[in-house]
């Protein structure tokens, strides 16, 4: 089955995660506070924004311009 998904573990390695809680198998729960910052990709030339959940300090989504709509969306 894991090839079947592309996905490069061992059966063994599967197991494991799903064991532990690996946030790749067993995803958090939805982020309550989040923060949204624009960032450059290349300096000076072409800007993202960055979603970050503020509670586990971690990075939810980068998307590729600042426009209103790429976020709501």
């Amino acid at each position: 089955m894991m090839a079947r998904l592309a996905v490069p573990w061992s059966r063994d390695t599967m197991l494991r995660a799903l064991r532990r809680g690996d946030p790749m198998v067993d995803p958090p729960p939805p982020a309550r506070i989040i923060g949204i910052d624009d960032f450059a990709w290349r300096c000076g030339h072409s800007y993202g924004s960055i979603v970050v959940d503020l509670e586990r300090r971690r990075v939810i989504d980068l998307l590729p311009d600042r426009q209103r709509e790429t976020v709501i969306a």
